[in-house]
């Protein structure tokens, strides 16, 4: 679970990447891009904190 989130984050934050060369920081892609990878990553330290309590 905890490495195919991190392939997923790594997908979506390349993708962003090449949204925001490609049309700007502030295009509806790249804006959509950028909370898809805020709740990737809250996730993700969700997980790794649980992960760490055990």
């Amino acid at each position: 679970m905890h490495s195919a989130l991190s392939c997923e984050i790594e997908k979506v934050r390349e993708r962003m990447v090449r949204l925001s060369d490609q049309f700007g920081f502030m295009h509806p892609e790249v804006q959509k891009c950028s909370k898809q990878l805020d709740e990737l990553l809250l996730r993700f330290y969700e997980i790794d904190k649980m992960m760490k309590r055990r």
